[in-house]
């Protein structure tokens, strides 16, 4: 295994990673600067990077050059051809002095689920959102998350953690439009741990792949929440991370919060890595 560092500017708070292996574009987010990157891995260059508003947080998808996220307002759209943004549609019964949106994911039907958090997630729950790709309709779910992460989709269920509580669970998808914390189910309890579960994927050999914040490292797991390897990083607080071709990891990570003696001994806080698993990686 051997790790590049790419040649971008550190982010206070990197999320949101997603690549579309169409262009071979990486995209991600500094949520706290409310900036957004697109890297080319062809080139191995910082091709553009936007200055937005808001807190962007999350890209759910890449069509063209039409980007979509979530950010502390709604749900938005980048021309990436021009800069220019649009809402979709605002949040409903949210609070955007109080509450910014987290993580989320598009489902494979088009929809997307995400949820929000508040600024002080100790105090106050966030909510979970869906939102109907063809009747452009949001709905509002209480199912008691503070702090919204991971948002791994496979088959009929997500798998979505309280960062916070540091708590892993299985959320049925059984009907978008009526959740509830009835349909969520312990996965994975973190709360003995150093660290708390952050952004993930499913690899398509089935492991779960999860950032694993203030523990240095990409946790992957088997689907019964085993603890089967560590991907070991030279940051303190990797945040997400997304897979190509079984062997090229993508890694944000933040230094949001760390101390000057964290920042000595994890310099390299704040970049996006990519970790060459090796020909024969076999998670």
């Amino acid at each position: 295994m051997s790790i590049t560092v790419l040649n971008t500017p550190a982010s206070e708070l990197g999320e949101g990673i997603f690549l579309d292996e169409k262009s071979m574009t990486l995209y991600w987010v500094d949520i706290n600067n409310s900036k957004l990157f697109l890297y080319n891995l062809n080139s191995d260059e910082l091709t553009t990077t936007y200055q937005l508003a808001m807190n962007p947080s999350c890209i759910l998808s890449v069509v063209g050059g039409l980007l979509t996220y979530v950010d502390s307002e709604g749900i938005k759209q980048l021309y990436t051809a021009t800069g220019q943004t649009s809402l979709v549609t605002l949040h409903s019964e949210h609070d955007t002095k109080s509450f910014r949106a987290n993580d989320g994911v598009e489902l494979s039907n088009g929809n997307l689920i995400f949820g929000t958090m508040s600024f002080q997630p100790e105090k106050a729950v966030g909510k979970i959102y869906t939102w109907n790709n063809l009747g452009n309709e949001m709905k509002t779910h209480e199912l008691g998350i503070h702090i919204p992460n991971t948002f791994i989709f496979f088959e009929d269920r997500l798998y979505l953690s309280d960062s916070l509580l540091r708590h892993t669970y299985i959320l049925q998808l059984k009907d978008l439009n009526f959740l509830s914390s009835n349909d969520l189910t312990l996965w994975k309890d973190f709360s003995d741990c150093d660290y708390t579960p952050d952004g993930g994927f499913i690899s398509k050999r089935g492991y779960l792949h999860i950032a694993l914040w203030d523990g240095s490292a990409i946790g992957v797991f088997d689907m019964d929440g085993n603890l089967m390897h560590e991907i070991v990083l030279p940051v303190l607080k990797p945040t997400n991370c997304v897979l190509f071709d079984n062997r090229w990891l993508y890694v944000t990570s933040a230094k949001e919060g760390m101390t000057k003696e964290q920042l000595l001994k994890y310099p390299l806080s704040g970049k996006t890595l990519q970790v060459d698993l090796g020909v024969d990686y076999e998670y």
